[in-house]
């Protein structure tokens, strides 16, 4: 994932903070500072960076990652489709980021070539709101700037695991060559997005929210195979 510095008034639980006047403080500031506490929990909850990394474990990230995805992606595409927030006829800049919806596509490629068929997996059902365009630019923050972290996931994924872009890999190697390019546009959304102090807030409480309802929903599903081995491991005892 993208994000990399601390809140303290996450991790107390605070509210996100409103941007003063006196010290201006951008959206991609506030986005980068206050997302922390979430960004850090759902990293330290996936662990696809650590040592101990096996085709097992990563084939089972895929999953929650397509359980999330799906749906999410889903419904991103059906707002993005609509007209702005001013009414029908509104200029909407949400259009412009509907060839960026296809990871979904890809985390399904990755996964039948790992030999898992999507077609029965789990879905979230606890997705973000995503009913005004400030909702839809926060959440894209998380999803898009994930795929700065996935270059390093990339690299680490070939190297311990032998996956490859094209051997199951193809989701976390995101734009590849042009991941920069697309993260620095996606940055220049968010700017021209956050028209005033209650947009970008409510842009910021999107994204700690879409990183909860990631981090949620993670954890449930780590839950349920830790329950399902655990049966296991009991029905064998007794066999």
């Amino acid at each position: 994932m993208a994000v990399l510095i601390l809140s303290a008034f996450l991790n107390q639980g605070a509210a996100p903070l409103i941007a003063q006047a006196a010290t201006p403080c951008s959206v991609l500031t506030r986005l980068r500072l206050e997302t922390r506490g979430e960004h850090d929990a759902v990293e330290r909850l996936l662990d696809l960076m650590g040592t101990g990394l096996t085709r097992e474990v990563y084939c089972r990230r895929l999953e929650q990652f397509y359980g999330f995805y799906r749906p999410l992606e889903a419904a991103l595409k059906i707002r993005c489709a609509l007209p702005g927030d001013h009414g029908v006829g509104a200029t909407s800049q949400l259009a412009t980021l509907l060839p960026r919806l296809k990871k979904t596509t890809r985390l399904q490629r990755d996964l039948h070539y790992l030999g898992v068929e999507t077609a029965d997996l789990p879905l979230c059902r606890n997705l973000p709101p995503l009913e005004t365009e400030a909702e839809v630019l926060g959440c894209l923050y998380v999803i898009e700037g994930a795929t700065l972290g996935g270059q390093m996931i990339t690299r680490h994924v070939r190297t311990n695991i032998d996956i490859t872009p094209t051997t199951g890999g193809s989701f976390f190697e995101g734009y590849a060559a042009d991941t920069g390019k697309m993260w620095q546009a996606m940055r220049q959304l968010l700017v021209s997005g956050a028209i005033d102090p209650q947009t970008e807030s409510a842009m910021v409480v999107s994204a700690i929210t879409t990183f909860a309802s990631l981090r949620g929903w993670c954890a449930l599903a780590n839950t349920c195979a830790k329950n399902l081995t655990e049966n296991h491991r009991e029905a064998d005892q007794r066999a």
